[in-house]
């Protein structure tokens, strides 16, 4: 156990090249201090603000701003898991109980550029729930915290306040805050569950974050209620090479060296770290309700273990030639499939790339538009299309879609503008490439798998192409 999570901590903080644990200074008397906030940066408080809320104990802001409230917490977690005072080493334990939380559901912030706001969201284990007439909904597929977000009028919202309000049935005190430009509602019911409702006026209209969660998935609740932030907010990290990676490092390596001494004693103390997996990442899109979903052979090439949006997946068969891969998720529970032209995609209609790019980097699912540029390849290749859509690694799988919303190709690759401005002294801008749809769903046929035909070529909002998208497209994660 104590190997499984120092392997995830070192992914998570980046730090994929390791030096031997033996290299790691020995002098760990400092671990024994008392704990010293001022020491820390920005991020390791902000990091440490957030495992104390999954953990029950901080229902405070996510600012980084370590106050009396955050310190209360610290004090609260090390006498509830160590019955003393919070020590220094006590924040590597702290560290460990997010990270594994991390690993599993793939928590991070998550800018939702329509919607204004940003806020907490687990990207690998998120199910999309059917949309109201006022708000879009998903849920946390391991806990009871469910998600309603949207955009509407000052008596839509105040209705919804007043639903809220309406819910509280506890002893507790009905928490109410107005203020010109934020309103927030939190109500509890005799059961111990929460109902929380924050609206930001935001360019005229009120955007409005809706929480709800039973009475023991409340301190995930109140994670993600306190992540809420107007515009960008910065990833939840630790500071590569900060006093918290060192705190963690040193507490690891005793625990090594412990390890070491009680089950190989005859062995030398100097012990490597333990090689950590490689993980590469695309997407793929819902092809069948049968759960079977589409994506790159190349995304898939080579995996140990697949997963989309965190569910276990099969590969089912692989293309080399067509670069496609069919997989199957016999979890999968949704019921919006992706839908494919009847047609070829025409030189110069718009089209639309959806897909999880630079997941490192970037935040949640990305929508991009652009041009069919040529009806031929690299290289005037005819299984593919060259697209001025922007295109990152990562986007790998993904769907192309028409105008109409309707598949048209399947994202496979950029061009390399480095290799190219080596060769021609230029470098190259939005030069895109796609597989056919028509080899898609021939891909499809010879894989007992019946695509969805479109049946009509009526354009669709943009917007609404990227909400139906949404519900069908996925993260994948490749172990090798």
């Amino acid at each position: 156990m104590t190997m499984r999570r120092f392997v995830s901590l070192l992914a998570f903080i980046g730090c994929l090249c390791l030096a031997p644990i033996g290299a790691i200074a020995q002098d760990y008397r400092d671990l024994l201090q008392s704990f010293r906030a001022e020491t820390l940066t920005y991020d390791d408080k902000r990091f440490l603000q957030t495992a104390l809320a999954f953990n029950g104990h901080y229902d405070g802001l996510l600012d980084g701003d370590w106050g009396p409230r955050s310190q209360r917490a610290m004090e609260s977690y090390a006498q509830a898991e160590f019955g003393s005072a919070a020590e220094e080493w006590h924040l590597a334990f702290l560290a460990f109980s997010f990270i594994d939380l991390f690993e599993r559901d793939g928590w991070g912030m998550f800018r939702m550029n329509s919607f204004g706001l940003s806020l907490l969201y687990p990207y690998t284990a998120v199910v999309t729930d059917p949309s109201t007439e006022y708000f879009v909904n998903w849920r946390h597929r391991f806990s009871s915290l469910s998600y309603s977000t949207g955009i509407n009028d000052r008596q839509t919202v105040q209705n919804v306040h007043d639903y809220t309000e309406s819910v509280h049935s506890s002893s507790t005190e009905l928490y109410i805050l107005r203020r010109p430009s934020l309103a927030v509602t939190s109500a509890t019911r005799n059961d111990g569950s929460v109902l929380y409702t924050r609206s930001n006026f935001i360019n005229g209209l009120w955007h409005t974050a809706m929480l709800s969660a039973d009475r023991q998935d409340v301190p995930i609740l109140n994670a993600v209620a306190a992540s809420i932030t107007v515009g960008s907010s910065r990833n939840i990290s630790i500071t590569r090479d900060g006093p918290l990676e060192t705190i963690v490092m040193q507490t690891l390596a005793i625990i090594n060296e412990q390890d070491s001494a009680s089950n190989a004693p005859q062995q030398s103390a100097q012990v490597s770290a333990p090689e950590v997996a490689r993980i590469s990442t695309g997407t793929g899109f819902i092809v069948s309700s049968q759960g079977f979903a589409l994506t790159n052979a190349h995304v898939v090439q080579g995996c140990v273990q697949v997963t989309y949006d965190g569910l276990p997946a099969s590969v089912v068969s692989q293309s080399e030639e067509y670069d496609l891969a069919l997989l199957q998720i016999p979890d999968w529970s949704g019921d919006v499939v992706a839908t494919f032209s009847p047609a070829p995609a025409r030189l110069n209609s718009d089209v639309t790339v959806v897909g999880f790019p630079l997941s490192g980097l970037l935040s949640g699912l990305n929508v991009t538009r652009g041009a069919v540029s040529s009806s031929l390849g690299f290289g005037g290749d005819m299984s593919g299309m060259q697209i001025t859509a922007p295109v990152q690694p990562g986007n790998s799988g993904g769907p192309l879609l028409a105008a109409d919303g309707e598949v048209v190709g399947v994202v496979v690759s950029k061009l390399d503008a480095q290799y190219v401005a080596d060769l021609t002294g230029d470098i190259p801008q939005n030069v895109n490439f796609a597989i056919r749809g028509e080899l898609a769903k021939l891909f499809l046929f010879q894989n007992g798998v019946e695509p969805v035909l479109g049946t009509s070529d009526a354009p669709v909002a943009p917007v609404d192409i990227a909400q139906i998208a949404s519900a069908y497209t996925g993260f994948i994660e490749c172990r090798q």
